[in-house]
């Protein structure tokens, strides 16, 4: 015990109580910033899953000039989510057949992604057209030998004569544009 008018000497530790108080107020902090940080990530996602599409259709293009055959890629819209693969496009059927066997060069897997629930882009979706053309809609774009845009149409692909397919993709209020030009090829996004 200590001495009348001696304070005993107080440890450095802090009570149950002022550990309680800080970690509630940390969760009120964090309960409050998350909705403002994924609102401010939309943009960014938007962005972002618009960049993959957009190497993924340049990726399809290139292998389709270097191995003189038509690759392409196929865009799936579900409720949850949404997906897009690179394909290699087998022309000795008639239609020609994806063939859903291109592997991604650096990863060395199947080059397929999602956007929406459960991916890396949880708020961004493709646009309920997947792909618009100049003639209309379609659900993949395919890449000619020469590099030029086409779609299946019937039995045979179609370059695309004029304008650019255009690749949506949104992310709540914000949205990005992935545009193949027709005549050149040439994949941009805004």
């Amino acid at each position: 015990m200590a001495a009348p008018g001696i304070r005993p000497a107080r440890s450095g530790g802090v009570t149950l109580i002022e550990l309680l108080v800080a970690v509630g107020i940390l969760a009120m902090l964090a309960a409050s910033i998350t909705p403002l940080i994924s609102a401010t990530s939309r943009p960014t996602q938007a962005i972002e899953a618009a960049g993959q599409i957009a190497a993924a259709l340049r990726f399809a293009r290139d292998e389709a000039l270097r191995t003189q055959t038509p690759y392409g890629v196929t865009f799936t819209s579900d409720t949850a989510s949404d997906s897009y693969k690179v394909y290699v496009l087998n022309t000795a059927t008639a239609p020609p057949t994806p063939l859903y066997t291109v592997r991604h060069p650096l990863s060395r897997q199947l080059y397929a992604d999602t956007l929406g629930s459960g991916s890396r882009y949880p708020d961004a979706r493709l646009d309920s057209s997947l792909v618009v053309l100049p003639s209309g809609t379609a659900g993949a774009l395919s890449f000619l030998a020469d590099g030029a845009p086409a779609t299946t149409q019937g039995n045979a692909l179609q370059r695309l004569a004029s304008g650019s397919a255009q690749v949506r993709v949104q992310a709540g209020s914000h949205t990005r544009d992935v545009l193949v030009a027709a005549e050149t090829g040439r994949i941009t996004f805004q």
